[in-house]
């Protein structure tokens, strides 16, 4: 199928496209060219996402809104969905909300040592965990140079299951204490997530590598300004993808598990199910980790975005 009409002028004269030719013939032998103008217009377009730039921002406030909400209804609400009575009390009511959450979720020394420690423990089992390295797509940016990604998901899957076991029976660090601690960890995870967004978006402005950008700063801010932002040998974004929010969402669960243990004597079977759901999926995604790379999410997508979703999935 030949190439939409607006694509023609960039199919020969586009130096990318000239200095890939042997590339495609090493990494691909017999690569259909046919696509590779369509990958380059669509890798370059810009688009507005979710309503632009009002739409974005809009998110970046309502999804730590209504993590709090949720916390709320939970934690002082029996699970019921918290609201005034009345139109007079709107006020005194989200006066009861501020207080809760700067009284019960402000950051302490558990939630911060606990999310740090774990997030720099994923980080460093992910570049130096043994595991098989796959390339992912032609990036039409890079000359349609295709990408090294290690993929030791499992390997760190195991270790840190291992690491998580001698903490808790050693009491070093009890993991009842994460579910203790959920509102400390979500600001502390929260604060984590717009700060490495802001740190990327810094990096990639003064850096100059910046891609595909639409000129507002809080939609290049939520979109991501660096296609690839790597750390040695470890790409954030596959980093980002399985290792923080599905891991941690596990160990919550553990640990809701384990501080009804300590309540009660006994965990009700349909705890026992969420802890085997979660451990087996958890596991289905460091086994199939070799096949994100060459999903949209890395091929296309960029990191800002990639992390702010990785965030609220854990939450």
């Amino acid at each position: 199928m030949p190439p939409p009409h607006d694509l023609e002028e960039i199919r020969e004269e586009d130096p990318l496209l000239v200095n890939s030719r042997q590339q495609d013939e090493r990494n691909w032998g017999t690569f259909d060219n046919v696509n590779k103008p369509i990958d380059m217009h669509v890798d370059r377009e810009v688009q507005l996402e979710f309503g632009g730039p009002i739409g974005v921002t809009f998110m970046m406030v309502f999804f730590p809104t209504i993590m709090y909400y949720f916390w709320i209804c939970i934690e002082f609400n029996d699970g019921h969905l918290a609201h005034p009575t009345s139109f007079d009390e709107i006020g005194d009511w989200l006066q009861e909300m501020g207080r809760l959450v700067t009284t019960h979720a402000a950051p302490n020394v558990f939630s911060v040592v606990t999310y740090v420690s774990f997030t720099v423990l994923q980080f460093v089992l992910a570049a130096s965990m043994p595991g098989p390295i796959v390339k992912g797509m032609p990036v039409p940016s890079l000359g349609f140079k295709q990408l090294d990604y290690l993929c030791n998901g499992v390997a760190c899957w195991y270790a840190t299951l291992a690491a998580s076991a001698i903490l808790h029976f050693t009491n070093v660090l009890p993991l009842s204490g994460i579910i203790d601690n959920f509102g400390p960890i979500m600001t502390v995870s929260i604060i984590t997530g717009f700060a490495i967004t802001i740190a990327v978006y810094v990096y990639g402005v003064s850096s100059g590598s910046t891609h595909r950008m639409s000129g507002s700063i809080m939609y290049d801010m939520f979109m991501g300004a660096v296609l690839n932002p790597r750390i040695g040998n470890v790409d954030l974004k596959i980093w980002a993808e399985i290792r923080i929010p599905w891991v941690l969402l596990f160990f919550i669960t553990v640990s809701s598990a384990l501080k009804e243990l300590e309540s009660t004597g006994n965990i009700r079977p349909e705890v026992l199910f969420m802890v085997l759901a979660h451990l087996l999926y958890v596991n289905a995604c460091m086994k199939g980790e070799e096949c994100i790379p060459t999903t949209w999410d890395i091929f296309y997508e960029k990191y800002a975005r990639f992390f702010f979703k990785t965030i609220r999935l854990a939450i």
